[in-house]
């Protein structure tokens, strides 16, 4: 039967997912039923042999061979069954993951700064997991949990109809109450599925933050958000399951075999008594409704993993329906590496603008520095460059081009950026430098670790450039900044954003740097645009931006912007409260500065 958003035109996640292998699931299910009934073979023969042997008849043979044949054909399609759903969730496994893939490949930057790891891997891994027990085992053992009761129930029907109907009671009464349950669990599948992200989440936060933690001493912070999401599971999943379980067990013991026996027992012997039915008659009734109470108390394990599968297939479908960042129909190629903002506002959401009314240029040939305290829209601002996210009014422009009507590939080969939150692979320290250029030859790679100033140190390493990074490379935040800029460096972008690239390095290692940069942006007219908070390290940058609120309030060179004395001159008094921050010498223009 359709459900009701199928009825209305719009498919259900799950169907929507499982479409691929959707007839081969319906081939388990029958292939499934069938040897469900035929593995019941056994029991009936049981049966047939007892009467048999009672009435003093010896020739039970053919019913044994007859019996043991449809058994070992039932076994076969069970095993038919199995394989055929295991190659299935095999395929539909690879076909969601390549699609997840695929969709976080083209979704907004920006999505992954907002979305947590622990959702993401939630997704990639947990959901994924949910439809392949659904689909490997939960189809194939809902059929059979259902076939076989129906074909028992056939057989003793055609045997006594009046012991098969007392046999059959609890069937309604069990379906009853866990029909409730179900409703009322189902309520919950969601916060489920909200609540075992927290801690894929914290889980993932915990790792990250022990060495932090535990440099400062503070070992037992590294665990606390961990704790407390375990904490928040275990309430929520406390809260849930109590009331199911009283219900629950009165279910499965109204089908459980024994009680299925005692009533074949009692019923059984009135009937006998009152001539109803003979005593062998019983036999069977014993015998075929001990394998009734099994598979429906599978059903029941099954219709929750189904209810799982469900929250799952939502939370997937959420994943792959994730909003793609517009690619223009007809790009266009920027004309230069200008990059302008024409009266840019942003922000993340309706009550938080975070760029306002913003319009600057960044000059090629040039290292342009964006300051300001905390707060103040700066990473914004660099994330915008590479079009984390379209502004909600004004343009981002590159050569004259908005951001919107490029090609992204266009984007990213020519607009390049290294953020404070660096991120480094698992693999060897070249193919870590060489990520935008795999097949780089080893003397580019060099020169470029050379120009970050990470080379000395890199050939300290046990294997030097193949060491591999979390085994034997273990770089410390400023070193892995610097490799991180290394890879900037060979990627040899038009434009180069750095957002705090240097806030871990020492000094000296920052002014090194620093004089790497300005080379590089000498380089065929390079539009370089360094975001800091620390100011020694771009005293030297030919223009500083200054930017308060999400505002442009500043904007000049380092002796213009203290002349000036304005925001700059306070940020840097903050910074040197015991040097004199006003230049030896300044000339009108200077102290005019270029102010906004």
């Amino acid at each position: 039967m359709p459900s009701p958003s199928e009825r209305q035109g719009v498919p259900e996640p799950m169907s929507t997912l499982l479409r691929p292998v959707r007839g081969r699931l319906v081939t388990v299910m029958a292939v499934q039923a069938i040897a469900s009934a035929l593995v019941l073979s056994p029991l009936i023969t049981g049966g047939l042999i007892a009467e048999r042997l009672i009435a003093d008849d010896p020739d039970v043979w053919p019913i044994l061979a007859i019996g043991s044949a449809l058994l070992g054909l039932g076994l076969l399609l069970k095993a038919a069954a199995d394989l055929i759903a295991h190659l299935a969730d095999n395929d539909l496994t690879l076909i969601l993951r390549r699609r997840l893939a695929a969709r976080l490949r083209e979704a907004p930057l920006g999505w992954f700064t907002e979305t947590s790891a622990g959702q993401v891997k939630q997704g990639m891994q947990d959901d994924v997991t949910a439809l392949h027990h659904l689909v490997a085992h939960s189809y194939a053992e809902l059929a059979g949990a259902i076939a076989t009761p129906i074909a028992a129930y056939a057989y003793l029907f055609v045997i006594d109809w009046r012991l098969a109907l007392v046999l059959l009671v609890p069937v309604p009464l069990f379906v009853s109450i866990y029909g409730r349950m179900l409703v009322t669990s189902g309520r919950e599948t969601d916060r489920y599925g909200a609540v075992l992200a927290g801690i894929n989440s914290a889980v993932v936060e915990f790792v990250d933050g022990i060495p932090v933690v535990k440099t400062y001493g503070r070992i037992g912070r590294a665990s606390a958000a961990y704790r407390a999401a375990v904490d928040r599971f275990t309430t929520f999943f406390t809260g849930w399951a109590r009331p199911l379980i009283a219900p629950e067990t009165i279910a499965n013991q109204i089908v459980a075999p024994t009680a299925l026996l005692l009533l074949t027992l009692v019923f059984g012997s009135l009937f006998v008594h009152q001539g109803w039915m003979r005593a062998a008659q019983v036999i069977p009734f014993a015998l075929v409704g001990l394998g009734v109470g099994g598979p429906i108390s599978v059903l029941t394990s099954n219709v929750m993993a189904l209810q799982t599968a469900r929250g799952a297939a939502t939370r997937l479908h959420g994943l792959l329906e994730l909003e793609q960042m517009p690619e223009p129909s007809a790009p266009r190629p920027p004309e230069g590496t200008r990059i302008e903002f024409d009266r840019v506002r942003y922000g993340y959401d309706a009550d938080r603008e975070v760029i306002r009314d913003v319009s600057v240029a960044f000059e090629p040939g040039a290292v342009t520095a964006i300051v300001g305290a905390s707060g103040s829209g700066k990473t914004t601002l660099a994330r915008l460059m590479l079009r984390y996210a379209d502004p909600g009014s004004g343009r981002v422009l590159l050569g004259g081009v908005p951001l919107n009507e490029l090609a992204s590939t266009t984007l990213f080969r020519t607009v390049g950026a290294v953020f404070q939150d660096v991120r480094l692979l698992r693999a060897t320290i070249a193919e870590n430098i060489a990520l935008a250029e795999p097949d780089a030859p080893p003397e580019r790679i060099e020169a470029a670790a050379r120009a970050a100033n990470v080379h000395d140190r890199i050939l300290e390493l046990p294997r030097g450039y193949d060491s591999i990074v979390g085994e034997d490379a273990l770089l410390s935040g400023g070193e892995a900044q610097r490799v991180s800029i290394a890879r900037a460096f060979l990627l040899d972008p038009d434009v180069l954003v750095l957002d705090e690239a240097t806030s871990a390095a020492d000094a000296e290692n920052a002014q090194a740097i620093q004089a790497g940069l300005s080379a590089l942006a000498a380089q065929r007219s390079r539009t370089l645009i360094v975001i800091a908070h620390r100011l020694d390290s771009v005293v030297a940058a030919d223009r500083i931006v200054v930017l308060d609120d999400g505002r442009v309030i500043e904007d000049g060179t380092h002796h213009e912007l203290l002349g000036h004395r304005g925001t700059y001159h306070r940020l840097w008094r903050a910074q040197h409260p015991a040097e004199d921050p006003s230049p030896t010498t300044t000339t009108p223009d200077a102290t005019e500065g270029r102010s906004r």
